[in-house]
């Protein structure tokens, strides 16, 4: 469900005003399937070996443990504290400018945040009232994804045969003619194209709770990535065959909706169609928003929150982690008021991106140091192929770097192009004063030894 979110729908305008051509467009999208087959195969192989809930968080700890499993603490506080809650953020308004390009309203503005701010809180107060309900509408809204995006494809192959009636766009004629050469538009644009493929990793956080994992997560995995890279492919293909280019990049996020209006007509494709959409991305919400208890549960069962049983756990009553879900809510407040306005979704979706793929690129160069450090490892059931793994490295390496370095035309948006891998970063290294505190102060002071789970973790794998 978190896999095909508000990616597909919301960023494909964003990547070709990047890049310049729909054709080189295309590329990064096949080139993200084929690099997201790369992590995906690396956190296969980390998840078989470490079958515990808590997914990159764990192989962080066990690939690098010193200093003090400092890299898992990292992940895990950028996890709660921003790339969690901003990608929630991120999504709300997404949600709004759908719902009211379907009402006719062309500014969207704050309008879309105040959307978002409706649907964040509601589905936070659904999931504080019933996890069982949570589900059902997860699960809903999971087939409504699907069914929109197949009929995106399929109106896109029709159209292409010419059996709908649209004005012919010139998008593919051209070739790669425009295409951009600067390396930190392609950066941005692979941040965008990674967003959308980001949930290849989210099934390794409830490895706990996975039947049979060494059949079914190389299948759940593997087979994920396949059929939504080949989805998304074809995706962009349509909506580039029947929107023509200026009004491709001028939508923005909303680049379905023009689609739909176009092939659909009207009512279809002007108004139903993208409310549809936006109920899909609204799925990702819920989607993130119920998985918020486990990140913060994970974390809790190894010792990095403190005074964990206040903040964790469900609720006596409800039956629901109450405590968790209210600070999650509070911190994506924050994230969607606080940006003023403009690009607000491409400073959030960088924002969350640079930490994600920084800890991502990390985790899958863990599963080749523990070939050397753990050859002999009996849950070890599938091998990653280290020169796909190496492939995956390098480009989470490039988005983590080359968003620092300046554009070749200055960028007329509202933020320095720098800001969001900076806030990222800055983040990042603001969980080295929790991480002091938590894994150096606090067992000098008490004797207490906070790694001692990874040892546990150990004797699980070890033959």
């Amino acid at each position: 469900s978190l896999m095909m979110g508000s990616g597909i729908f919301s960023t494909p305008a964003s990547i070709l005003r990047l890049v310049g051509s729909p054709a080189m467009a295309l590329v990064l999208w096949a080139l993200g399937a084929v690099i997201s087959f790369g992590g995906a195969a690396a956190f296969i192989e980390l998840g078989l070996m470490f079958r515990q809930n808590g997914g990159t968080m764990r192989f962080l700890a066990h690939a690098y443990p010193r200093p003090r499993v400092v890299l898992a603490y990292l992940f895990a506080w950028s996890m709660i504290v921003c790339i969690r809650p901003g990608a929630i953020a991120a999504n709300g308004p997404v949600v709004g400018k759908y719902w009211l390009y379907a009402a006719g309203v062309s500014d969207a503005g704050w309008r879309a945040r105040g959307i978002g701010f409706g649907c964040i809180t509601l589905v936070t107060a659904v999931n504080v009232l019933s996890a069982k309900w949570s589900l059902r509408i997860i699960n809903v809204l999971t087939g409504v994804k699907i069914l929109v995006l197949l009929c995106i494809v399929v109106a896109g192959i029709v159209a292409a045969t010419g059996a709908i009636r649209i004005p012919k766009t010139s998008n593919w004629s051209h070739g790669f003619q425009g295409t951009s050469g600067d390396a930190h538009a392609y950066s941005s644009a692979l941040t965008k194209v990674f967003w959308a493929y980001d949930g290849f990793t989210n099934l390794v956080y409830s490895l706990g709770e996975l039947r049979r994992p060494e059949r079914n997560l190389p299948w759940a995995v593997g087979g994920s990535v396949a059929i939504v890279g080949l989805l998304y492919v074809l995706a962009n293909v349509a909506f580039f065959i029947v929107v023509p280019l200026d009004a491709a990049i001028g939508s923005e996020e909303i680049l379905a909706a023009e689609f739909t209006n176009r092939v659909f007509g009207r009512f279809v494709g002007r108004v139903a169609l993208p409310v549809f959409i936006g109920l899909s991305v609204f799925g990702a919400i819920c989607a993130q928003t119920y998985g918020v208890a486990r990140l913060l549960d994970s974390a809790n069962a190894v010792g990095f929150v403190p005074m964990g049983r206040f903040f964790c756990g469900n609720h006596s009553r409800l039956q629901t982690p109450v405590a968790s879900l209210v600070i999650m809510y509070l911190l994506t407040l924050v994230y969607l008021m606080a940006p003023p306005p403009g690009r607000v979704f491409d400073l959030l979706v960088d924002f969350v991106q640079w930490s994600t793929w920084l800890f991502y690129g990390l985790a899958a160069a863990g599963a080749i140091v523990l070939r050397y450090t753990m050859p002999v490892c009996p849950l070890r059931t599938f091998r990653s192929f280290h020169p796909l793994n190496l492939l995956f490295i390098a480009f989470c390496a490039y988005i983590t770097v080359f968003p620092f370095v300046p554009p070749q035309k200055k960028d007329d948006g509202p933020y320095p192009f720098y800001l969001s891998p900076l806030l990222g970063l800055i983040t990042t290294l603001a969980g080295l004063v929790p991480w002091y505190f938590r894994m150096v102060w606090w067992p000098r002071k008490t004797g207490v030894d906070m790694t001692a789970w990874t040892r546990l973790d150990h004797a699980v794998s070890a033959p």
